[in-house]
């Protein structure tokens, strides 16, 4: 498809090539198609996450990252994994995943072709890591928000990490509610929590508290009075990243300055 394309073709035998095939492309060298009102910006949070997954990556030790909802962590990760297309294995985890979920999910990302059973497929999952670290493809296995992992789903990666352990990094990114989920049930007495945290103890890192000033990304706005009102809007980056993102826009849709003025008549905001 891509040496047809680069040819000024866009159909190959027959079969027209799709608009996804070039969002792929774009994806995989970073391009972006649409406009951005988003400006990246170096965060600490940014920079930790980004810094840490190298560090497990070229190290080839477990890490836990965890910082505040909103800090930038997905947005790092997805970065990440934007420059690191061969060898990064992504799980994102929902509150609704059972342990089946999760290990169907791997065996997705891996291509694996079986049908065994929970406790054989997990085996499969370790050898098949292994065996594409032995051929040099450096792999790393993420697993993001971690805080909505059930205990079955903990106990899988406590497996997984044993089964990997010096051969491939497992690397954890979640809310501080997964640390202190766990310590309640290590409390509790549940079994392996105690040495689920052993595992990821000395690799843990805690990332920076947000800076709701924002004075980061504030360079963009040249009222003060639409800065202060944003430090009070908006609870973390993400959240600031939604406001911003539609008020640029629409200012620049109608060619004007984007004022406090501008910005409360968008979002309907009234003067206090």
């Amino acid at each position: 498809y891509f040496s047809t394309a680069s040819g000024g073709k866009y159909t190959y035998q027959n079969t027209e090539i799709g608009d996804i095939f070039f969002r792929k492309i774009a994806a995989a060298i970073s391009f972006q198609l649409e406009v951005s009102y988003w400006q990246h910006v170096d965060t600490k949070q940014y920079m930790q996450t980004t810094n840490t997954l190298e560090e497990a990556r070229d190290r080839c030790e477990a890490r836990m990252i965890l910082g505040e909802t909103g800090c930038g962590k997905t947005y790092a990760l997805d970065r990440f994994c934007g420059a690191n297309p061969v060898g990064v294995y992504r799980v994102t985890v929902n509150d609704c995943d059972t342990l089946r979920d999760l290990l169907d999910e791997l065996v997705k990302l891996l291509r694996i072709d079986t049908k065994a059973k929970n406790g054989s497929l997990l085996r499969c999952i370790c050898r098949e890591l292994r065996e594409r670290a032995m051929r040099g493809e450096r792999p790393i296995l993420i697993f993001d928000e971690v805080e909505n992992l059930k205990r079955t789903g903990i106990k899988a990666l406590k497996a997984v990490y044993d089964g990997v352990r010096y051969v491939v990094p497992v690397v954890l990114i979640g809310t501080p509610e997964f640390d202190t989920a766990l310590q309640s049930m290590k409390n509790k007495g549940v079994k392996g929590m105690a040495q689920f945290i052993r595992r990821f103890k000395a690799g843990q890192v805690a990332l920076a508290p947000i800076d709701r000033r924002f004075t980061e990304f504030m360079g963009q706005i040249k009222d003060e009075s639409l800065r202060q009102l944003l430090s009070r809007l908006a609870d973390n980056y993400g959240e600031l990243h939604d406001y911003l993102e539609r008020a640029i826009r629409e200012a620049e849709e109608l060619n004007e300055p984007l004022s406090v003025d501008l910005f409360r008549a968008i979002y309907n905001i009234k003067t206090a």
